[in-house]
């Protein structure tokens, strides 16, 4: 709730401004510094993501393109863009091969990202509140949390909030088509009336160039925008917004030549997304549930509802969630429906003095959100509307009571910031204990301890499988990226269905003869058992980890080819798989200590 500067100056100026920026930035450096080395944990993520983006990076790294390793038909990749992958590719050929070496990366991309956020809120509203909303936009749940993951929300953040920043500087500081017209020479061009040319401002009023004004950092912005597109699918708003951003600034040449630059490479991303492999985002955009297909898909008419429950999601929890996780669910909402009045309120206020790309971006990208999967709205989705919820709410705040005067103004700001900071103080004191204690745990130099006992029999029986396995065999599985890169065996995600012959069919069509059933979520332990017990017999048990008389543990069965496959239901005659399930080299193996008993459990899969 910060957003308004001393004087209500909108840009870092030389003199005491800019030392105080220069203080304030280094003084938030040196926190956040402290504060994302206490919530960093050595533990890898659970979820396919990760897993997805290591596998990636490893596949350009040795050179065998944009593909999915872990498919059996090694598939061009189609779902994430690809310079998160290509920044994890060159750490690979650097030599990294540790979790902690890429998270240490992924740490470095969300400082930048609160650096760029400072400097973008610093160059709007002065120093101090560009530190107050950096401030309290690390403290967010979701900024923290995403520092501790190989995602690719950090790099987007950054390229994002610099984009906003190098943008708004460009068409503030210079006529950029004036310097184009002057080519090769932009220069000389830029700054013909002594040390810089006096332009027009976008918003009408004149100011001096700065001598790498409009000639450099309007393209910085395009380069970054691209960049922010190429690493998440989520940055089309910010194309879309910088273009007519561009064109209301009466900057056509710019705006052509960002198009003209883009357009190819965004038109080979799309058309490779949409017909060059199985995965993109396309295909699941329309499914009421990706999770559970047999559920169907939602018609133009389906768009509102899903629009208007996204939003008392996003209202009435995420938000406010992220600074005040810890209240109920009523102070929740109230918290949420008020910081969303006054940001929009905000916002309406800078719209109204003429919109840069931030006012653009956000409603843009804000209709995005709303209209994803139900299922998958969260956190992930809101980071980049953080700061600018923070920033304008804090104007809002100032423009309802400027009359009343500075101290006024001053002292509900910083009221604003302590009922935001000191609600999140106790979910950042959970993340870093639970981090500490993970890195006690992991002392012995196993980094899944940290984890329950699901998913380190997953990451046993991913081992166990690269170890044991034909060469080529294919496991379905519930998270076949973490599977080929804790073990190398290719594998696909198993249907989602109790249907035993849809199952079936799949496993025929991939050449799938193994079938995990883990228990890292709820989603094997809801469907896999179902499929055995309706068709016992075209299964066979091959190995097993945990569990106990009663407790299921996870299980490695085989698919049977289809002329072996017997009618009934009868699970007591479910066998043993025969040796030919095992590589040549390790028939003749000792499976001690590995069960070999049948999985348990009541027929619903508990």
């Amino acid at each position: 709730m910060i957003g308004a500067g001393s004087g209500g100056s909108e840009a870092v100026s030389d003199g005491p401004e800019l030392r105080a920026f220069v203080l304030l930035g280094a003084l938030l450096i040196v926190v956040m510094a402290a504060v994302l080395a206490s919530v960093s944990t050595p533990a890898p993520h659970t979820g396919g993501d990760n897993a997805g983006y290591l596998s990636l990076a490893h596949a350009l790294a040795e050179g065998s393109g944009y593909v999915e390793l872990w498919d059996p038909a090694v598939p061009a990749h189609t779902k994430y863009p690809p310079v998160f992958a290509l920044t994890l590719a060159a750490l690979v050929l650097a030599g990294a091969s540790t979790w902690g070496a890429f998270k240490l990366l992924v740490a470095g991309w969300l400082s930048l990202a609160v650096v760029c956020v400072f400097t973008w809120a610093a160059a709007r509203r002065g120093a101090v509140v560009g530190a107050a909303v950096a401030a309290l936009t690390l403290l967010s749940s979701g900024w923290l949390e995403a520092s501790r993951w190989i995602l690719s929300e950090p790099p987007f953040l950054a390229f994002t909030f610099f984009a906003l920043w190098a943008a708004e500087r460009g068409m503030r500081d210079a006529d950029w088509s004036a310097v184009l017209r002057s080519w090769p020479r932009p220069l000389a061009g830029s700054r013909s009336k002594g040390s810089g040319a006096v332009q027009g401002g976008p918003e009408g009023r004149e100011v001096e160039s700065a001598p790498f004004g409009g000639w450099l950092w309007v393209p910085l912005a395009t380069l970054a925008t691209a960049a922010a597109f190429f690493t998440r699918s989520a940055g089309l708003p910010l194309v879309l917004a910088l273009f007519v951003a561009l064109l209301l600034a009466r900057r056509i040449r710019a705006a052509l030549l960002f198009v003209g630059g883009l357009a190819p490479l965004a038109s080979w991303w799309v058309l490779r997304a949409r017909y060059g492999g199985e995965g993109a985002y396309q295909a699941e955009f329309w499914m009421v549930n990706p999770y559970e297909p047999e559920l169907g898909t939602i018609g133009w008419l389906d768009l509102p509802g899903r629009i208007w429950n996204n939003l008392v999601l996003y209202v009435g929890e995420v938000l406010p969630g992220e600074w005040w996780g810890s209240v109920n669910a009523g102070a929740l909402a109230a918290l949420g429906i008020g910081l969303t009045g006054l940001a929009l309120g905000g916002w309406w206020l800078r719209v109204r003095k003429g919109p840069r790309v931030a006012e653009l971006f956000v409603p843009l990208y804000l209709g995005l959100i709303l209209l994803w999967p139900e299922v998958w709205s969260g956190d992930r989705f809101l980071l980049p509307l953080h700061p600018f919820i923070l920033l304008y709410s804090g104007a809002a705040v100032a423009g309802m009571l400027r009359p009343l005067g500075r101290a006024s103004v001053t002292g509900a700001l910083a009221v604003g910031f302590l009922v935001l900071a000191l609600p999140a103080l106790p979910g950042w004191m959970s993340k870093a204990e639970s981090a500490s204690a993970c890195r006690r745990v992991a002392e012995s130099g196993d980094v899944f301890r940290c984890h329950g006992a699901g998913f380190q029999e997953f990451r046993d029986a991913a081992a166990w499988s690269g170890a044991n396995l034909p060469e080529g065999a294919v496991v379905l599985n519930r998270k076949p990226r973490i599977h080929y890169l804790l073990g190398g065996a290719r594998g696909r995600v198993f249907p989602f269905t109790r249907d035993p012959a849809v199952l079936l069919d799949e496993a025929d069509r991939v050449g799938a003869r193994y079938l995990l059933l883990d228990h890292v979520d709820g989603i094997s332990p809801y469907y896999l058992p179902a499929v055995i017990r309706a068709r016992p017999l075209a299964f066979c048990h091959l190995v097993g980890w945990g569990g106990g008389e009663r407790t299921p543990g996870t299980d490695l069965f085989g698919i049977l080819p289809v002329e072996l496959r017997r009618p009934g239901t009868n699970l007591e005659d479910l066998g043993v798989c025969p040796e030919s399930y095992l590589a040549s080299d390790r028939r003749e193996a000792e499976r001690e200590g590995l069960r070999v008993t049948r999985f348990v459990g009541r027929p619903d899969g508990g």
